[in-house]
Parts: structure tokens; sequence; C-alpha cells
């Protein structure tokens, strides 16, 4: 029966830096001076210190694919701030922020075109729709995440509606 034989796991392999090889050597030079408990302690502390080692690259890796997730979402997250306005067949309009939609009766669209139109740009245009919205419909405010008047959202629908709709005298 031939003899069986293992092999036992090799070490990375390490760069031969100065430093290192010194260490090792006084290492060596110290259990050569231990006896049986002392070395059993040195063998169980390097031990602790490869296994914490372990951990903490693992831990690193961990953090660092974590962090390529979130970079993920959040650019997944970020608005593009498009807008549309879309009309229906019995004449209601929904105005479109990238995912979130809000529909207006025809009266309010009116409202609306007005508005931009009083405007003397879009800075403007911007801060008066905005505090239309406030006192008129805060529903799209919240529900697209609007907080301030000057907002691309706000500006952009002040370029939609001035480019598309005009209001008859």
């Amino acid at each position: 029966m031939a003899k069986r034989t293992t092999k036992t796991p090799q070490p990375p392999a390490v760069t031969e830096n100065p430093v290192r090889i010194e260490t090792i050597q006084k290492i060596v030079d110290i259990a050569t001076g231990l006896d049986d408990d002392g070395l059993a302690l040195l063998l169980e502390q390097a031990e602790t210190v490869r296994y914490k080692g372990q951990i903490e690259k693992f831990n690193r890796e961990l953090n660092t694919a974590a962090d390529r997730r979130a970079a993920v979402r959040r650019e997944a997250a970020v608005p593009n701030f498009e807008v549309q306005v879309e009309r229906t067949d019995d004449d209601f309009f929904i105005i479109v922020f990238d995912e979130t939609r809000v529909f207006f009766n025809h009266g309010e669209m009116k409202e609306i075109t007005r508005v931009c139109q009083k405007a003397a740009d879009r800075v403007a245009g911007s801060r008066r729709l905005f505090v239309w919205f406030e006192r008129e419909r805060s529903d799209l405010l919240s529900d697209a995440g609007i907080d301030r008047a000057i907002h691309p959202y706000l500006a952009n629908l002040y370029d939609y509606v001035i480019r598309t709709y005009t209001v008859k005298q």
C-alpha cells in the first residue's frame, strides 16, 4: 500500500522585504527559547492574528462591494428632470416629471400657461410656478419632491409650456 501524504497549505507568496525577513528571524529566535506551553501560546496568538487579518480583508472586500452597489442605486435614483405634458382624449392634461404623473384639468393647464407667459425668464417662471403650485396644487410639489422655487423640474416645465402652449384671449 502506498504511503499517503497530505499537503499543508502554503502561505501566500511574500516579497523579500528586509524588514519582514528580520521580523520573522526575531520571532524564530524567540520561539526557540520557549517551552512547550509558551510555543502553544505563541502559535495560538499567531493564528489569531492571521484570522483577524483574514476577517479584516473580508470586511474590506464586503465594504467595497457594498459601496459599488450603493453607487449603482444612487445613480439609478438620480432623476433626469425630464418633463412632458400629455393630453388625454377627454381634455385632461398629465404633467410628467420623470416617473411622477399628476393630472390637471383644462382650466388648471390654462392657468399654468398664463403663469409661464407672464414670467420674464426661466428663473422667474420657475418661481411663479412654485408659488402657483404651492397655492393651488401642492400635491405636484410633494409627489415630485420639489421643495424650493428654483428647481430643475419647474424650470424645465416652464420651458416646455412656453414652447408648446399659448392662451387664447
